[in-house]
């Protein structure tokens, strides 16, 4: 996911988009000055919406160039406002989402759950109130936090909001690399064009040590490969159909450690960052978008069968979170057995977040991300020793303000 919210009225810039192949789009509109595709290099347009409803949909309708239009939301805020004003917009844009009153249901995780148990699919068991946890995108799950007082203090809050203490979903057990994700581009008849499997690959870390900090957002995926699971791919398929949706999906289980049964942990109804693996896999979700929903057909499109025949154990990584993971936990096992059981895989990296060759800007934005976060944290740490009157910096220090005074 390199963008907040793309439209687009070429054919070819559907196939050079930052997060598929890597190229051009028409239009970018951005909630926050710090969204990662802003740089772009092939960007003709940026429009930065902020505020409420009517002014983002102004905002947004400002990227019509022509009639049609491609529209395609790729985090939470905007994929859940194009729904809800799902009408307003698909009288200037080819809308890649379907209405709200078929969203809502994948957003809200009991109505999600409910949705797959209909459809033959296991879930977990939870005990969840009657309201979102996150209200703006009506999302029953958000960010905990990185440490017991922020996650405390954010379960109070919902609490104060709402009257009711978080949803508790039932842990399914099983190491993060059973962990199977289903991607999918789905027609409007829900039948997918596009359908491939990721497995997250464990972290040593996480192996390693039972107090493992889990610092990334929420879900996130840093490190993945593909792999063939025909059960999965039925069982996803299985889901669209029962809930009527139609767009980019992933559909995630977890095989349960206890009798290998496949589980539904979660849904992410858009683009997710892991998406710039399917250009590497030769099946390139943003340009399959493109052509489902203008009515462009590709050579194979009609025959989704053979969207399951691609390369295995071809990896994606997200390089700024992935270190990011390992500084907030070092100390806790070997760095160099950690980045050596990377190094010895990475010819089979094809795929990095926010990464094109051709474009590498907002890359390049998600790492000044990541070295801001550890320089000022490093600043910290360096102001902190110097305060310390015991510490041969803060001696040293206090030695040179002797010598030389200042004026």
């Amino acid at each position: 996911r390199s963008i907040d919210t793309m439209s687009s009225s070429d054919s070819s810039a559907a196939r050079r988009w930052p997060f598929g192949s890597g190229a051009t789009s028409s239009g970018f509109a951005a909630s926050t000055k710090s969204a990662r595709g802003r740089g772009s290099r092939y960007l003709q347009r940026v429009v930065m919406v902020e505020g409420g409803d009517p002014r983002t949909l102004s905002g947004l309708e400002a990227l019509a160039a022509a009639p049609g239009d491609l529209l395609i939301p790729t985090n939470d805020h905007f994929l859940s406002l194009v729904s809800r004003h799902w009408s307003q917009l698909a009288w200037r844009f080819t809308l890649t989402v379907p209405p709200w009153d078929v969203l809502e249901r994948l957003m809200d995780k009991p109505s999600c759950y409910r949705l797959a148990e209909g459809a033959g699919l296991r879930t977990p068991r939870v005990f969840v109130p009657d309201v979102p946890a996150d209200p703006a995108t009506g999302r029953m799950t958000t960010v905990a936090g990185e440490d017991a007082e922020v996650v405390r203090t954010r379960c109070l809050a919902i609490a104060a909001r709402t009257g009711e203490l978080p949803m508790i979903v039932e842990v399914v057990p099983g190491r993060s690399d059973r962990c199977v994700g289903v991607s999918m581009v789905v027609g409007r008849d829900q039948v997918p064009v596009v359908a491939y499997c990721v497995r997250r690959l464990q972290l040593r870390l996480y192996a390693s040590d039972s107090r493992f900090v889990h610092p990334y957002e929420l879900g996130a995926n840093v490190y993945c490969e593909s792999v063939h699971d025909d059960e999965a791919i039925e069982a996803a398929t299985r889901f669209v159909r029962a809930a009527r949706f139609y767009g980019a999906i992933t559909v995630e289980f977890r095989r349960d450690a206890r009798d290998g049964g496949l589980t539904l942990i979660k849904v992410d109804p858009r683009v997710v960052r892991a998406t710039s693996l399917s250009a590497a896999l030769g099946l390139d979700v943003p340009s399959a978008l493109y052509d489902v929903f203008t009515g462009t057909a590709r050579p194979g499109a009609a025959r989704p069968a053979a969207t399951r025949s691609y390369p295995e154990r071809v990896a994606w990584m997200w390089p700024a979170w992935y270190l990011h993971t390992v500084g907030q936990n070092r100390g806790r096992a070997s760095l160099t057995r950690q980045f050596w059981a990377v190094a010895k895989n990475a010819h089979r990296i094809r795929a990095f977040a926010y990464l094109s060759v051709r474009d590498p800007r907002p890359a390049l934005a998600d790492l000044a991300g990541f070295v801001g976060y550890w320089g000022a944290s490093l600043r910290r740490r360096l102001s902190g020793t110097m305060r310390r009157s015991t510490s041969a910096l803060g001696i040293a220090t206090r030695g040179l303000r002797r010598r030389w005074p200042a004026r």
